[in-house]
């Protein structure tokens, strides 16, 4: 029974990148794109799924994903992904790289033509799994069930910033949320929000400024519903949850850094010059809570416990290229 559990997983994983990779190929070949632009991301998507098939419990391989022919076609071109996805980590999950291209390359600015963009994407995928793979949405693996945008008002003037968007984890596997959150507190997310991250199971927060919203969004039946923060949000930022928190405490199974406000709050931070110096701990007196604090635990033992957590992980995968190296 378990072997069966474990190789219909590995056939969905399977699946999943195959379809993943085709479809955002088919999104590039839409788009009018110099060709670098086309390689930075197509060796991007490459990576991040080829590295989760080398650290599924059951390996998959770059020709497990794409077949003998296409394979050998696209490493003829882009060898970097394929020389690489056994020693270098990915920065991003397979969606999030998808949310990078959104507002990068496609463009979108507005609430309105992400969720457009999104919307056209997820629903071209979701008729190839139906036809080709058979699968349930909720069984394809590189998805985001939540997207969010984070945006900081001015309360002065009332001046806003762009939207700033994040995506819940796209990967299956608690090994692998944990190998990604790791990778993303070391390499991608703010430290402010490495932070939070480390200290969710400590009670300890970080507050934000007035102005700053976060908007979170799931996905079912072609649309995007608006949803409360989880139980873990909760704790981890204090910030202008919209809409408002309720007063329901689920049982989010998940680990503390799945959400997609982490990703969105974190390129707020990163994106909106002297917010971050704005950004407070909930560390009680005598303990300081000034952002350079968080900055100075971060440096002094914030990073160093995700970094050895993280070799841990993947030794348990075998994965033992050290120093850790970034694709």
């Amino acid at each position: 029974m378990l072997a069966e559990q474990e190789e219909r997983r590995k056939s969905q994983l399977q699946m999943s990148g195959n379809l993943f990779i085709k479809q955002f190929f088919k999104l590039l070949t839409q788009k009018k794109l110099a060709e670098d632009i086309k390689k930075h991301y197509i060796e991007k998507v490459l990576h991040a799924v080829f590295f989760f098939g080398r650290v599924h419990k059951r390996m998959v391989k770059p020709v497990d994903f794409l077949g003998p022919k296409i394979c050998q076609i696209l490493q003829a071109k882009f060898p970097r992904p394929f020389e690489q996805y056994s020693s270098h980590l990915p920065s991003l999950t397979p969606y999030s790289i998808l949310l990078q291209f959104g507002t990068e390359v496609a463009g979108c600015s507005t609430q309105e033509q992400m969720e457009s963009f999104l919307r056209d994407f997820n629903e071209t995928l979701q008729e190839e799994l139906e036809q080709e793979a058979n699968m349930k949405p909720s069984e394809f693996v590189f998805r985001a069930a939540v997207v969010s945008f984070s945006i900081y008002r001015d309360p002065s003037d009332g001046a806003a910033t762009p939207l700033f968007y994040g995506a819940s984890l796209s990967c299956s596997g608690l090994l692998e949320r944990k190998i990604m959150i790791a990778i993303l507190c070391i390499q991608t997310w703010h430290k402010a929000v490495a932070f939070a991250v480390h200290h969710g199971e400590h009670d300890l927060a970080i507050v934000f400024p007035d102005g700053v919203q976060s908007r979170a969004f799931y996905y079912t039946h072609g649309a995007f519903v608006e949803k409360q923060p989880c139980v873990k949000c909760r704790k981890m930022f204090h910030v202008d949850f919209q809409p408002p928190a309720g007063s329901a405490r689920e049982n989010s199974r998940w680990p503390y850094g799945n959400c997609a406000e982490n990703e969105s709050l974190s390129k707020l931070l990163q994106g909106i010059p002297g917010l971050q110096e704005r950004v407070v701990s909930t560390h009680a007196p005598p303990l300081p809570n000034t952002y350079q604090a968080i900055e100075r635990e971060f440096a002094d033992i914030i990073e160093n416990s995700f970094r050895n957590h993280l070799v841990q992980l993947l030794q348990e995968r075998h994965f033992s290229h050290l120093p850790l190296q970034f694709f």
